[in-house]
């Protein structure tokens, strides 16, 4: 397996609501954009693949984390409108050229930023977002990706302990054994002085970019890592969103 990856490369994020993404011209082959996917969906979703039990005993607490953290994208969408997500990764300055690019259409960005990737929480990045990685706990095995991955952006503005609370989360879900779990992530952190906003966003510092086997994965792992953590810290800001690949 080819498992290079240069940590020097930048990557840039941005956040759009429309009822199509903007066509953007001249970007490198990691260009990338994932259609975020409703809470009413995500519901839908929990509901039909959870047991009675665990509806029962996790559904009330399941919609709260919905409202209070996914539910920021969700007051920003317009009615009628979906919000799309662009990635691109590449050298500083392919990203560069990106960023000007993106910045010349009209029209706002709700966010857009330029990262790079924290390697000490970054599991098997250079397999983000597509491509295959392997499994440690099946060893000789890859996970690849599927038309069933769902994507988990999480964006996080500044805050005490930030890079530290984020790095006990990849440590949990890691260690989450089933075969339908997060697959591979980059942990990135912003490159300059923050991503700019549009009003009413919070400038992003931070963002982990996951990729989950399916709605199974995302639900189970997620549960196992909330048990411990980031559920019942209050002071850990954190805005995310479930998304699918769009193109």
């Amino acid at each position: 397996m080819e498992r290079s990856f240069d940590y020097s490369q930048k990557i840039l994020v941005a956040v759009e609501t429309g009822i199509a993404p903007r066509v953007v011209s001249g970007l490198p082959d990691s260009h990338a954009v994932f259609k975020r996917i409703s809470i009413p969906e995500i519901i839908r979703a929990f509901d039909h693949g959870a047991n009675p039990l665990v509806r029962l005993i996790a559904g009330g607490k399941f919609r709260r984390v919905l409202d209070q953290r996914m539910g920021y994208w969700e007051k920003r969408v317009p009615a009628g409108q979906m919000c799309f997500v662009h990635y691109v990764r590449g050298t500083e300055s392919e990203i560069t050229l990106a960023t000007r690019a993106f910045k010349a259409l009209p029209g706002r960005w709700l966010t857009l930023g330029t990262y790079q990737v924290e390697p000490q929480s970054s599991a098997y990045p250079f397999g983000f977002p597509s491509g295959p990685v392997p499994d440690h706990w099946h060893l000789g095995e890859e996970r690849v990706a599927t038309s069933q991955s769902v994507y988990w952006f999480n964006f996080f503005p500044a805050q005490r302990f930030l890079f530290e609370k984020t790095f006990v989360i990849w440590a949990l879900f890691s260690l989450y054994q089933s075969r339908e779990r997060g697959e591979c992530n980059q942990l990135v952190s912003v490159d300059g002085h923050g991503a700019p906003s549009a009003d009413g966003v919070d400038t992003f510092v931070q963002i982990n970019l996951n990729r989950f086997t399916n709605f199974a994965g995302y639900f189970a792992s997620a549960r196992a890592a909330g048990k411990q953590t980031f559920t019942k810290d209050h002071e850990y800001l954190w805005y995310g969103m479930l998304l699918n690949r769009f193109s």
